[in-house]
C-alpha cells in the first residue's frame, strides 16, 4: 500500500472542492495515494470516491461543525493527522488553491532530500476582485504548497494538536529546517464563494489590480476555471 497522502481542511467550499479534484486528477504523478478530506460543515461537500488511482477518505469530525468566525484550520488538520501513519509522505492540498500537473511529482522528488519542502515563492489570486500579488517566502512555505515526512510530520502534528498557533506554516517551519523549492506549481486562489478565508489575500484591497492577463500567465487553461467567480467593481 502506498504510503503517499494529501491532507485538506475544508467546508462549505463545494466550488472550490470541484475544483482541486480536477487538479488532483490532472497530475502527473500516477502512483496510489490515498487523500484524507476532513470536512466540519453542514451540509457535507460532495465528493468523488476515487480520482484515478488516489482513494479518498473523508472524516466528518465528532464534537464540532464551524461557524462564521471560527477558525477551526488546525483541529481538521489534526483530526487528518491521526489517521495518517508515520512514515507517510504527505502533501498538503488546501480546498481553494489551484496546484499545476506536476506538483506532486515535484514534492515527493524534493521529499527524498528532505523531511520538509515547500515553494520559495507564494503567488495570490483573488479571483473575485482581480487583484493579484506574488510574494518572495525567503524562510518558510505557506501550508498550502508544504509537504513533509518524518520528523517534520511529527512536529505539525504537535502544532495541530495544540492549536494555539494562527499561522502554522510560520510555526512549522520555525521549528523545522526545511528546503525550499524555486518551482511554481500552486496559486493561492482567493475570493471563491463560501466559507471565508482567514488569510489577507483575502481583504478586497489586497494586492494590485491584474491588467495585463497574471492569471492566465500564471495558471494557464486553468484560469478558465475561475471567470464565473469574477465580481463585478
Amino acid at each position: 500500500m502506498s504510503n503517499v497522502y494529501f491532507l485538506t481542511p475544508t467546508g462549505n467550499r463545494p466550488e472550490g472542492m470541484a475544483l482541486l479534484a480536477e487538479y488532483v486528477e490532472a497530475q502527473t504523478y500516477q502512483g496510489d495515494a490515498t487523500w484524507v478530506i476532513v470536512d466540519d460543515c453542514d451540509p457535507a461537500t460532495h465528493l468523488p470516491t476515487a480520482i484515478n488511482n488516489v482513494r479518498i477518505r473523508c472524516l466528518r469530525p465528532e464534537g464540532w461543525r464551524w461557524k462564521s468566525g471560527m477558525n477551526t484550520q488546525a483541529r481538521c488538520m489534526a483530526a487528518g493527522l491521526s489517521i495518517i501513519p508515520d512514515d507517510g509522505l504527505v502533501i498538503v492540498l488546501e480546498d481553494d488553491d489551484c496546484y499545476l500537473p506536476g506538483y506532486v511529482e515535484t514534492m515527493l522528488e524534493a521529499l527524498t532530500r528532505s523531511e520538509l519542502v515547500g515553494e520559495r515563492t507564494a503567488r495570490y489570486y483573488n479571483v473575485a476582485t482581480g487583484r493579484f500579488k506574488r510574494i518572495p517566502c525567503p524562510r518558510h512555505s505557506s501550508l498550502a504548497s508544504t509537504a513533509l515526512r518524518g520528523a517534520a510530520l511529527s512536529v505539525l502534528r504537535g502544532i495541530c494538536e495544540v492549536g494555539k498557533e494562527r499561522m502554522i506554516d510560520v510555526a512549522l517551519w520555525r521549528k523545522v529546517g526545511g528546503l525550499l523549492l524555486d518551482s511554481e506549481n500552486v496559486i493561492s486562489i482567493k475570493g471563491l464563494p463560501g466559507r471565508g478565508g482567514i488569510g489577507v489575500g483575502h481583504r478586497k484591497s489586497f494586492g494590485d489590480v491584474d491588467k495585463n492577463g497574471v492569471l492566465e500567465l500564471w495558471a494557464g487553461e486553468y484560469a478558465g476555471n475561475y471567470e464565473m467567480f469574477r465580481r463585478a467593481s
